[in-house]
């Protein structure tokens, strides 16, 4: 924001100040967010704590599902997932759809899936916390469970809305390499 001195009443006082008071709500909204201690797990503890639970069977809803295989942090699904954690904390709201698809927001991230899923919670202030409503929620427990994600990218922001913490778990397939062309093969 640019400032512009102006002589006020015409006395030649200038009052440089004026734009600050106007700001001044925001920058302290903004100071209190980031003076609140981080809320991302690391990954490491993210990653074990998730193949914890997949390396057990689960009851989901109705349905129990088997152990499934262990994850493997994805980058690209980790910067997706906190793009997407900010974009929530900026609306103070959780919605699947909020910026589009997730396939989108993916592709943005620059993964291409051949599956996907994602998981939202506002509010626990720990992962064991999320995980519990993840796993109290069948579609979500599902997610957590279903054998064909093979990377995750989880984020949790602060916020200054009413849910305070904003997390986002990405899980995925990568697509199927494409097959190089060799000299003995023909496509």
């Amino acid at each position: 924001m640019a400032t512009i001195l102006r002589p006020q009443s015409g006395l030649g006082n200038y009052d440089a100040a004026m734009p600050m008071r106007a700001c001044l709500p925001l920058l302290l909204s903004a100071s209190l967010a980031l003076a609140e201690p981080s809320c991302q797990p690391a990954a490491d503890a993210v990653q074990s704590a998730l193949n914890a639970v997949r390396a057990k069977a689960q009851p989901c809803g109705a349905r129990t599902w088997p152990a499934a295989p262990a994850l493997r942090e994805s980058p690209l699904l980790a910067e997706s997932a906190r793009r997407y954690a900010l974009e929530l904390a900026g609306h103070d709201r959780l919605d699947h759809g909020a910026a589009g698809s997730l396939r989108a927001r993916l592709r943005e991230a620059g993964y291409v899936m051949r599956t996907a899923g994602e998981n939202l919670a506002g509010g626990p202030e720990t992962l064991d916390e999320a995980l519990a409503q993840w796993l109290a929620s069948p579609a979500h427990c599902e997610n957590l469970m279903l054998p064909d994600f093979q990377e995750f990218g989880l984020a949790c922001v602060n916020g200054t809305g009413q849910l305070q913490r904003y997390w986002v778990l990405h899980l995925a397939a990568p697509a199927a390499a494409k097959p190089r062309s060799s000299p003995d093969r023909s496509p």
